[in-house]
């Protein structure tokens, strides 16, 4: 019995520190972001998603820009306080842009530590079926436009080539996604590896443990990062960037779901749910242009897991794919968060995308081809509200 209470009393006294540690360092680092204004979506199963509006500086133009964040993620990886901001970047540039939110991260509908109304699990489908749709439709709804472009980190990209492959004829001009695993068929990194291990402990709880666990190496996370799944190059990211980093953009509380969906992923070797075809069967009708971005370093999203999907999806619409790293140009070797927060990432990672934006917002010149192009995105534009 002496026993039995010491390893009870040792487990909820380290379950406090992880806790305690957890809320200090947020509390530490606690900053807003620049948006303008905030506005909030539900989606069709009742979940309220927050939109971060940055409106466009100057002469805006273009159509919106949605970034969505990945998996334990939120708005901040887009503008992290004393960091290289997308969000900003973009919006100096005359960029309407809005940050979205998914279930379960930042401002939206999130579960509390231990006592919550709102579920503690919610899985990719969740996202892809509830969020996705909403957010769209909430960013056509308040801009008045017919289209958008969507920009994704990680999950957030693999979101939207998942929803592309389920709808040959949404209302988005072009998709962007950075750091986003497509080709689970590639061979296991270590990264993987040690997702794969760690499968265990993430099903004894609705709440990943190892997020709340992973605040401890904030103060020594430097030299701790390839045991922290490997999520920035070290030599492309200051010390004080990585410690905001994983303080504001890693949520402390997610669903542990999630994960083991993207285990099961890496298992199988199929993006798609288990005993089912892939999510981007169907893909490669999609006329949506792709724009691949990915680092040499990424050890969540390898090039080969990035490569494989562009190169199995250019059927019909345009395709594009650049990993970056020393041997691409770029003047260092990116990881997998630094793709967004790296010293260099507004020479080379934004400014690309911007490029990108503005090559793929123009309608067809030919006035019939126009009409035709116009009703077809007011149609899908009317599916999505």
């Amino acid at each position: 019995m002496e026993t039995l209470l010491t390893v009870f009393f040792g487990s909820v006294g380290l379950i406090a520190l992880i806790v305690s540690n957890a809320y200090f360092w947020e509390w530490y680092y606690a900053a807003s972001t620049g948006q303008d204004e905030t506005v909030f979506v539900t989606t069709q199963d009742g979940r309220r998603l927050a939109l971060h509006h940055y409106k466009a500086g100057g002469n805006g133009h273009g159509a919106p820009v949605i970034l969505c964040h990945g998996v334990s993620s939120n708005r901040y990886c887009f503008d992290l306080p004393l960091a290289p901001s997308l969000a900003r970047f973009l919006a100096e540039a005359g960029r309407d842009v809005w940050v979205a939110e998914l279930r379960g991260s930042g401002m939206s509908e999130r579960p509390r530590l231990f006592i919550s109304d709102v579920p503690y699990t919610w899985d990719f489908d969740d996202h892809l079926t509830g969020d996705v749709p909403a957010i769209i439709g909430g960013v056509l709804n308040r801009t008045g436009a017919t289209e958008v472009h969507w920009v994704g980190h990680s999950m957030g990209g693999m979101l939207i080539l998942a929803h592309l492959a389920g709808d040959h004829n949404p209302p988005v001009a072009s998709a962007v996604t950075v750091g986003s695993p497509a080709d689970f068929s590639q061979p296991r990194n270590r990264c993987v590896s040690l997702l794969m291990k760690l499968r265990p402990i993430l099903g004894l709880t609705e709440i990943s443990l190892p997020h709340l666990a992973i605040k401890l190496a904030i103060p020594f996370c430097h030299r701790a990062t390839f045991y922290l799944l490997t999520p920035f190059h070290p030599t492309n990211m200051s010390c004080s960037v990585a410690r905001r980093m994983l303080t504001l953009i890693s949520e402390p509380v997610t669903s542990s779901k999630v994960w083991l969906q993207l285990g099961d992923f890496a298992e199988r070797g199929v993006f798609g749910p288990d005993g089912g075809p892939s999510y981007l069967d169907g893909l490669a009708a999609s006329k949506t242009p792709l724009f691949f971005i990915g680092g040499t370093m990424d050890q969540m999203a390898p090039p080969g897991t990035i490569r494989g999907a562009c190169a199995a999806n250019g059927e019909t619409g345009e395709r594009k794919c650049l990993i970056l790293g020393k041997g691409s140009g770029a003047v260092e070797d990116y990881g997998h968060v630094d793709l967004l927060l790296g010293v260099r990432s507004p020479e080379e990672v934004f400014s690309p995308i911007l490029e990108w934006l503005r090559d793929h917002d123009d309608l067809p010149e030919d006035p019939a081809s126009r009409l035709m192009a116009e009703k077809a995105r007011s149609e899908a534009r009317a599916r999505v509200s």
